[in-house]
C-alpha cells in the first residue's frame, strides 16, 4: 500500500503529542492523591510530569512511537514487527532514534538526580491505579 506524500503528511500532523487521552488520565490520578505536579515543565526531553521538589519526573511513553509495539501487537521482535510494510526501514529507523532519544534523556536525568519513570500506555491503560500507586510511593519517598 503506497498512499501520496501529502495524506501521509496530513496524517502524521493530527498525531497529538501532548495532553493524550492517557496523559490526561494518568495527571488526575495524583491529583486526587493530593500530590502536586507540574505539566509538560521545560527541562530536558519535556516530562510529561514533573513533581519539582523531590525531583520525579514521569513520561508517558506511547507504545508505538516509543518502540513497544510490536510487543502489544502479539509480534516475537521489533525487527519482525517493521519488516511487514513497504516502509520497514524508514519506521524502523526512526523509532530506534526515538528510543535512542528516551535512553539519552534518561541517562542524562538520572545524573542530575532525577527519578525517572518511563510508563507505556498500555500498562496506563491497563491498570491506572497501580501506576499512580507507583508514582506515589516513589513521589512521597523521595520528599520524606
Amino acid at each position: 500500500m503506497t498512499r501520496p506524500p501529502e495524506v501521509t503528511s496530513r496524517i502524521m500532523s493530527s498525531v497529538r503529542n501532548s495532553n493524550t487521552a492517557p496523559e490526561r488520565a494518568l495527571r488526575s490520578a495524583p491529583h486526587r492523591r493530593g500530590l502536586r505536579y507540574r505539566v509538560h515543565r521545560r527541562m530536558l526531553g519535556k516530562p510529561d510530569i514533573t513533581f519539582v521538589a523531590p525531583r520525579v519526573a514521569v513520561f508517558v511513553d506511547g507504545d508505538y512511537w516509543h518502540g513497544n509495539a510490536w510487543r502489544t501487537r502479539g509480534y516475537t521482535d521489533f525487527g519482525t514487527y517493521y519488516a511487514r510494510g513497504d516502509n520497514g526501514d524508514f519506521w524502523a529507523a526512526r523509532i530506534r532514534r526515538n528510543i535512542e532519544r528516551d535512553q539519552h534523556v534518561t541517562e542524562c536525568l538520572r545524573a542530575d538526580g532525577w527519578c525517572v519513570m518511563r510508563i507505556w500506555e498500555t500498562d496506563l491503560s491497563a491498570n491506572l491505579n497501580e501506576v499512580a500507586d507507583r508514582i506515589e510511593a516513589i513521589v512521597r519517598d523521595r520528599a520524606a
